[in-house]
């Protein structure tokens, strides 16, 4: 027997789900998706019937509870017509926010505003669709294995989590009825599933062969001191194919011996500068590494871009120095903040998931550091 489907998306049978939950769950998410404008009319609650295989009941439950929450609005004879996508008033839930407390060393210190600033992006995304963040803050002898136990960290009010804390999830294949969905956002790691992240490999690629294209041939790859071995692995792949591809001379000494280089180290980073003469393009893999560099570069009166190209990955959009708006691979934290969601959703629906990590695509942002090089035809 075929599955029934409603606007694309499985009616499940049996599920721990009611049927108007999901009828209600799949609603929300095309209208979340964009599928309706405000005051465009629904498919009938007939229609609705019709696809999901089922009565009427659990369908005019659905649009009820669409209609309390500001989502829809009924008129008589007419239909049922979209109100508003991110109705205000009514909480949809709360959704977990879990961060690591007490930071011991530089490392994470240097970290602190950056996760604040996740944190300030991602209670706007959920308030614009109408949640609350709870945010927690573990500390290392936390019992991780409780972080989505229902009553042991957050009560039955929250709808999922989203962990930026890395840790081994030992509920692997599945949730039962006294877990809550959880979802990590950080950089890709083994341990956690499902997880969201922009695909750093794929940015040193393309931000690499960017390079590539404007004519360099001397490019190197500079790492950043801060980030785990593992991130910096993934942007020197990225960097490393590009380069084999075009044939070109792989770095991997200097990029080993940037990881050397400490955050606040200007005079490493200037004698590095100092002893590559012959390079025509520096291949960072973050602002702040970018940053150091560009000033080593003013101090030796190498100008950019005209004699030297600098990019980086997730620039920041703040003039430099000189003026100049860094130019790199940028990530999109409201589609990675989406999927979150959407990972949540699915994991409330189904008490499962089918799905390891999610490597979301960066863009190019077009700055004012990046020239053609010597090569350049």
């Amino acid at each position: 027997m075929d599955t029934p489907k409603l606007l694309g998306h499985s009616i499940i049978r049996p599920s721990k789900i009611n049927l108007a939950d999901q009828i209600h769950y799949i609603l929300c998410k095309e209208i979340h998706a964009g599928r309706w404008e405000i005051g465009e009319k629904l498919p009938s609650m007939m229609t609705l019937a019709n696809q999901c295989q089922v009565s009427r009941m659990p369908v005019q439950q659905a649009i009820e509870r669409l209609g309390e929450e500001g989502y829809v609005r009924q008129e008589n004879r007419s239909g049922i017509f979209l109100a508003s996508t991110a109705p205000k008033g009514q909480s949809l839930g709360v959704i977990g926010l879990v961060l690591h407390s007490n930071p011991k060393n530089d490392r994470e210190l240097e970290h602190l505003g950056f996760e604040q600033l996740l944190v300030h992006r991602f209670m706007k995304f959920a308030a614009a669709r109408n949640y609350t963040t709870r945010v927690y803050y573990a500390e290392d002898q936390q019992d991780w294995s409780q972080i989505n136990q229902v009553g042991a960290v957050f009560d039955e009010s929250v709808k999922g989590i989203v962990s930026l804390v890395p840790f081994l999830r030992e509920d692997i294949s599945g949730l039962d009825e006294n877990r809550i969905p959880l979802v990590f956002w950080c950089e890709p790691d083994h341990r956690c599933s499902p997880c969201v992240a922009s695909d750093y490999e794929m940015a040193f690629y393309c931000l690499t062969h960017k390079l590539i294209q404007q004519g360099h041939r001397s490019i190197v790859p500079v790492a950043w001191t801060n980030y785990t071995v593992d991130l910096n692995r993934s942007y020197f792949r990225g960097y490393r194919r590009a380069m084999l591809e075009s044939g070109l001379k792989v770095r991997e000494d200097i990029y080993e011996q940037t990881l050397s280089i400490g955050s606040r180290d200007s005079l490493a980073a200037h004698a590095l500068i100092q002893s590559l003469p012959d390079v025509s393009a520096y291949a960072c893999v973050c602002p702040q590494r970018a940053d150091q560099v560009v000033q080593a570069l003013t101090i030796e009166q190498i100008a950019v871009p005209q004699s030297v190209s600098v990019a980086c990955g997730s620039p920041e959009r703040n003039p430099l120095g000189n003026g100049l708006i860094m130019s790199g691979m940028g990530y999109d934290s409201d589609k990675e903040m989406r999927m979150c969601f959407e990972l949540i959703r699915e994991q409330s629906m189904r008490s499962q998931w089918d799905v390891g990590t999610v490597l979301l695509a960066p863009y190019w942002i077009e700055g004012g550091t990046v020239a053609a090089g010597p090569h350049f035809t």
